[in-house]
């Protein structure tokens, strides 16, 4: 069988997608086996960076004019365009400084400000076609796998898209958000972790960014309820997902 080209880019992140990726090889081994990775920073010196990829997995959010340039170029050698992890699919951690004026944030991180270029933290499909996501942060192993099978297959990948509150659900796990009163972000968060958080008695923080059909002011009037004060409203619906008009309604009710 004829390996599928593959390139792997990073842009403003941790860089934990790429090294679950490696991970992942421990568990999908006949998968990621079928795969030629062309091109990956943190895993080759040198590479192919032109393309053509059959598809192409980004990480990160786009902070800087350079990386949209970049990604254009990318997205026209690649026949499959993937946003992998919370920073590519959401914006991620780096868009939490979004919230705030662009000056104001490059002042409290830099002394000269004359080198600095950086641009509101965005998703990877503000700027180009994308044709999938795999969430999570890091990334989903169930998700990069049925991404990878689906393409080998030639079939379409099946994703979750439905809330958080589904798998606790299916695992038998009690509502954190009724039953204790916790603020749970798992009502508006797209599923796919496996209730992860509430499985172990921790309330969603919402990391794998809203569901489609997300009702993110209702949640936030239950927060309000519940003694959560304006600012830690905020903080919850601008944590893993600030550009997401889905959880920018909960969070502009108290901003």
């Amino acid at each position: 069988m004829k390996k599928i080209p593959l390139g792997l880019f990073k842009y403003s992140c941790c860089a934990g997608c790429q090294f679950q990726f490696f991970f992942f090889q421990e568990h999908v081994l006949e998968t990621l086996g079928a795969v030629d990775i062309l091109y990956c920073k943190m895993g080759t010196s040198g590479g192919v960076k032109e393309g053509p990829f059959e598809v192409a997995l980004i990480e990160g959010a786009i902070t800087e004019s350079w990386q949209v340039d970049e990604l254009k170029r990318i997205r026209e050698v690649s026949r499959f365009l993937i946003p992998i992890g919370s920073c590519a699919v959401n914006g991620g951690i780096p868009a939490i400084k979004d919230i705030y004026p662009e000056i104001e944030v490059e002042k409290r991180v830099y002394q000269d400000l004359s080198v600095i270029h950086s641009v509101k933290a965005h998703p990877i499909d503000e700027y180009v076609r994308v044709d999938g996501y795999v969430r999570g942060c890091p990334m989903g192993e169930r998700d990069l796998l049925e991404l990878l099978t689906s393409l080998l297959l030639n079939t379409k990948p099946s994703f979750p898209e439905y809330c958080v509150c589904v798998e606790c659900k299916l695992k038998g796990t009690i509502c954190l958000l009724i039953a204790e009163g916790k603020p749970c972000m798992g009502p508006v968060t797209n599923a796919g972790c496996g209730a992860l958080c509430p499985s172990h008695g921790r309330a969603c923080y919402g990391c794998w960014g809203p569901v489609c059909d997300a009702n993110a002011p209702a949640l936030a009037k239950k927060f309000e309820q519940l003694g959560l004060v304006p600012d830690d409203i905020v903080r919850k619906f601008t944590q893993f997902a600030s550009p997401r008009i889905e959880f920018r309604k909960g969070a502009e009710m108290y901003e």
